[in-house]
């Protein structure tokens, strides 16, 4: 089902179907006189302007045609001269409307124009060869050739110079009273236009108008100024007036439908009111006994919440020394991990040191074994220095024995027994070092078993203390799964401490609420009960 047209939007609607109307004449016109605009702007500036320069290149023709006559029929200098120079003034003439001429045609012409200023340059150049040709037979004296090339031709071709410029100037006047026809058959046109939109228009308004007065008239079911007369009873109270309208569907037909319910629905509140006004006594009465019941229960509420906080202060304080003592625990058993591990560290030193002991107590019993083999072979050394340093002495006599021959041999015996002598000294005091070399290596020897033996001790006691300290470890742990367990009981006691609390907090808060509540609806009452006063006494307002 369509939804009928409001009084807005008829009023919209007719107004904007004239509105379109004059719309569309004004963009008609606008189009209408852009055309005779453009026609007009190119009769002034296309076909005009091109007519007067050609009417600038008859008048240059015409006046040269008569000077070159003149030029055959001169006769003395000055006159053939002036004659001349009238000619080049013309010439001059000509070229000055020339040039602009052939811009208006390079900007716009017609295939036609292009044609015709084709043929008039053509002619211009076969008329200007021949007048050249007859000055020149007028200046050298031969008048009578001169008078017959003007005869023969000259004449006629300033005859056709003319003619073609004539039918051009005859185009464009053609072509300019084309487009004045076409102004004029277009603003005839217009004219019309105009008169019938304008009726149209007219018609169109009327009939809007009739439109939208016979819709407002069965809209408001009346004459305006008697609606408003009912409407201004109606606000006055009266509700017993009487409401006549062909219009059942209209304003004057919903006043009426209005004011009998209107009627009905005074009675009901007066009604209402009466018996709102002894239910709001009531209701007064049980808010205030509610209320003091609920003070009793938020007193009691606030003694309860006060012990459970209490009680959850002491959890909270268990399940703080709980946590106090778990992370001693912690604390504990990390320190006695880094021991347990500086222990074995220690005791993997140890017996790393006893195998080195070992290995060192081998190495200076070889060393004893060594500087025995020395002294042993120091001794045979010895011996050896002993004999020789006897050979030498035996040798020394025999070459003394021998006088001169032997001395040189004598000499020789001599440094070898020297040289026996220092053997037998270095020999002394290595067998002297090896024997000092011994007692070291014996006392080291010595010393490293101790050492090596120590160490052994020194690992089973770091044993011991390992086995320890994984004892205290384990007690530790105990202790800290423990004290896990206290804290762990202590939370959950704290977390139903603290459930209950807000529990009690919540029912004290609710028995707050609840006692605003009550307060608020005690109020509410005496304001009901003063409303209901109120309401009785603006009903009793309207004539029913």
């Amino acid at each position: 089902m369509s939804t009928p047209l409001t009084i807005s939007q008829r009023l919209a609607l007719g107004f904007g179907l004239v509105l379109s109307l004059m719309i569309l004449i004004a963009l008609i016109g606008i189009q209408r006189v852009g055309l005779i605009d453009d026609t007009l702007q190119s009769v002034s500036q296309g076909a005009s302007p091109k007519q007067r320069r050609a009417i600038n290149f008859r008048g240059s023709v015409h006046d040269r045609a008569i000077a070159v006559r003149d030029v055959v029929l001169a006769r003395d200098e000055a006159s053939l001269n002036g004659y001349l120079q009238t000619i080049q003034r013309l010439e001059t003439f000509y070229q000055e409307s020339a040039g602009p001429l052939d811009r208006l045609m390079a900007a716009d012409a017609t295939p036609a124009e292009r044609t015709m200023l084709a043929d008039i340059k053509a002619i211009e150049t076969t008329t200007l060869g021949v007048t050249k040709q007859l000055i020149s037979m007028r200046q050298t004296g031969d008048t009578a050739g001169a008078q017959a090339l003007l005869s023969r031709e000259v004449s006629p071709a300033y005859t056709e110079w003319l003619k073609r410029i004539n039918a051009f100037i005859d185009y464009q006047e053609n072509a300019a009273n084309t487009d004045l026809a076409l102004v004029r058959d277009t603003a005839g046109g217009f004219r019309s236009l105009i008169i019938i939109a304008t009726a149209l228009a007219a018609l169109l308004s009327v009939a809007v108008s009739m439109m939208i007065i016979r819709k407002m008239r069965s809209t408001l079911g009346a004459e305006p100024h008697e609606v408003a007369e009912v409407i201004k009873r109606l606000a006055d109270g009266d509700l017993k007036q009487r409401i006549d309208t062909r219009y059942p569907g209209s304003v004057m037909g919903a006043v009426k439908d209005m004011v009998a319910r209107l009627s009905d629905t005074i009675t009901q509140v007066r009604t209402a009111a009466a018996e709102l006004s002894q239910s709001s006594a009531q209701l007064l009465s049980t808010s205030a006994n509610n209320h003091q019941q609920l003070q009793v229960q938020s007193r009691e509420a606030e003694q309860m919440a006060l012990a459970v906080n209490q009680m959850a202060t002491t959890v909270n304080e268990v399940a703080t020394y709980a946590d106090n003592a778990a992370s001693a625990t912690r604390n504990a058993d990390s320190e006695v991990v880094t021991g347990n591990r500086v222990v074995e560290e220690t005791a993997r030193a140890i017996q790393n040191l006893a195998h080195i002991l070992e290995g060192t107590l081998g190495t200076v019993q070889q060393v004893s074994t060594d500087s025995e083999s020395i002294e042993k072979i120091m001794e045979v050394i010895t011996g050896i220095a002993s004999q020789t340093n006897l050979l030498a002495l035996n040798a020394a006599i025999e070459a003394a024995r021998a006088g001169e021959e032997g001395r040189g041999f004598a000499v020789v015996a001599d440094e070898v027994r020297s040289l026996a002598s220092r053997t037998q000294d270095s020999a002394r005091e290595i067998s002297a070092m090896i024997t000092k070399l011994q007692q070291g290596a014996g006392k080291a020897a010595d010393a490293m078993k101790s050492s090596s033996l120590l160490a052994q001790e020194t690992v089973e006691q770091t044993r011991v203390a390992e086995g320890a300290l994984s004892t205290i470890r384990r007690e530790v742990g105990a202790i800290n799964d423990m004290n896990a367990q206290i804290a762990n009981a202590s939370g959950q006691q704290s977390l139903v401490a603290d459930e209950v609390n807000k529990n009690i907090s919540r029912i004290r808060d609710a028995t707050v609420e609840t006692s605003a509540g009550s307060d608020q609806v005690a109020a509410s009452s005496r304001e009901l009960s003063a409303l209901a006063g109120k309401l009785t006494e603006k009903v009793s307002f309207f004539t029913v």
